[in-house]
């Protein structure tokens, strides 16, 4: 099962992103999120295996020294690969490249099998709203989709990694970014 190192939103921007899942799972296109047990989030770096006690030791002292910063999603994406995903696209800035890079100098010594896409010059910062889609309900989540007010900020304030089976999402461990008062 993959593990996952992933970047977390302030509390209003989770429930905004919950009140679409909800949308897209009561309008009977994808449950996905809801029952997997995700928070919404955009993941920084996908593995099979991880040396989960060192790397957690490393990812708490990369986070202190890391400020909460701002994070916008302007528009709705998706991927075309059969894994069917909608998700919202994240404008890259230097900053967000800049902490996904020394992100993965920490992250290529504890964790083997990491997946491509999640990788430097690879990546391309999304926030999951379904996955799983079919082509035709991947254009019934957009049309969903479109109904919410774009572009969406965020503060992105602490970081996490979870466990991912093909049906949920456990939370392994998690931790703040640099307190804002330091």
């Amino acid at each position: 099962m993959p593990f996952v190192v992933e970047l977390y939103f302030d509390l209003s921007t989770e429930e905004c992103i919950r009140d679409v899942w909800t949308a897209i799972d009561e309008a009977g296109i994808s449950d996905s999120m809801i029952k997997g047990g995700y928070r919404p989030h955009v993941s920084l770096g996908v593995c099979n295996h991880i040396e989960l006690n060192t790397f957690t030791q490393e990812l708490s002292t990369f986070a202190a020294g890391i400020a909460p910063f701002r994070l916008s999603f302007p528009n709705i994406g998706i991927f075309s690969t059969s894994e069917g995903v909608v998700f919202l696209g994240v404008t890259v800035t230097e900053q967000l490249l800049s902490v996904h890079a020394r992100f993965h100098g920490i992250f290529k010594k504890h964790a083997q099998e990491q997946r491509e896409y999640y990788t430097v010059g690879n990546w391309t910062p999304h926030c999951t709203l379904a996955f799983g889609l079919s082509e035709h309900e991947i254009a019934e989540a957009i049309k969903i989709c479109r109904q919410f007010a774009l572009p969406i900020s965020t503060d992105i304030k602490e970081i996490g990694v979870v466990e991912v089976s093909p049906t949920s999402c456990q939370t392994l461990y998690s931790c703040s970014l640099k307190s804002e008062k330091e």
